[in-house]
């Protein structure tokens, strides 16, 4: 249940020791080494004697990492902001500023935004005076798990490295080798499926034609059911990374954008096309093998 105050600040927080404590980040177990989930805060602000979670990167003295089972009460505080006849959300607060942001054009005025229509757009403005309503969200720690960007990035590649064209099997056999993925066998036909990451949804989906592999596509996010701004959050940070890698790999990507689907699209070198796409309930992503997009080409789908 969502509680609304018009006074606490906006971003995530917790109570440690009693404490409420304003959090930076919450971290999956895994990430750097750690053996938890863990929450990062500014050392002042947590009680001495909190216990802390080991990782494999040295950060500054300032800043501890908590393990999650001794945070009660975590939850992120979205603000609604009022301004210039806009309205604006906003979930972080820094030296009496609120950043505020919004992915409709039509609201950005003035100078100091920053952002495009990928991306939405963002701004500090002075938090004293805003016309805001904060809403609590609680959170089940973490609540979602989604591919690391490099992980999938290099997991396109080596789709990409692969001797085209393949058979279905042969794909199959390639993943397992190299993933540790499994296959299942039903009523004779073999599928796919990813049981290393851990997702909701474990299948990849395999088109061939003619024997020839076609594409593959696979869930590289757990499945969002009840689809809150916090989940959007997650899934929105976790797609703007993977673009970013896929970026730094493979020159700009062309996005396309309807409703509440994002995409992201790259023709790599030999034919191939990479795509990973956002949407509410899910991040994707999909290999289109040299003879998938040739085809599409001839078909008129591309």
């Amino acid at each position: 249940m969502t509680e609304h105050s018009t006074a606490h600040p906006a971003g995530l927080f917790g109570h440690i020791g009693g404490v409420e404590v304003a959090l930076l980040s919450i971290t999956q177990a895994g990430t750097l080494g750690a053996p938890v989930d863990y929450v990062t805060a500014r050392r002042a602000d947590v009680p001495a004697g909190t216990p802390e979670v080991s990782v494999d990167r040295a950060d500054s003295a300032d800043l501890i990492r908590v393990p999650v089972s001794v945070v009660d009460q975590l939850a992120r505080w979205w603000w609604t902001v009022r301004l210039d006849g806009g309205e604006y959300q906003a979930s972080q607060m820094r030296d009496g500023q609120v950043l505020i942001g919004t992915s409709d054009s039509r609201f950005v005025w003035g100078d100091g935004w920053d952002g495009n229509v990928r991306d939405g757009w963002q701004r500090w403005v002075d938090a004293e005076g805003l016309d805001a309503t904060a809403t609590r969200h609680p959170l089940q720690a973490v609540a979602w798990k989604a591919m690391n960007a490099a992980e999938l990035c290099d997991t396109m590649e080596f789709w990409a490295s692969a001797s085209w064209p393949l058979t279905r099997d042969d794909a199959q056999k390639l993943a397992v080798d190299r993933f540790g993925w499994t296959i299942e066998v039903e009523d004779g036909t073999s599928y796919l499926m990813n049981t290393v990451s851990g997702f909701t949804v474990t299948d990849v989906m395999m088109i061939d034609h003619k024997n020839v592999m076609m594409d593959l596509s696979l869930d590289v996010s757990d499945t969002i059911r009840d689809v809150t701004p916090e989940s959007t959050a997650f899934l929105g940070d976790a797609f703007t990374l993977m673009v970013r890698e896929g970026e730094s790999r493979w020159g700009t990507p062309t996005m396309t954008d309807f409703e509440d689907t994002v995409a992201a699209h790259w023709d790599v070198a030999g034919g191939a096309r990479i795509e990973f796409t956002f949407l509410p309930k899910g991040l994707t992503a999909m290999y289109e093998t040299p003879q998938g997009a040739e085809l599409s080409r001839k078909s008129g789908n591309r």
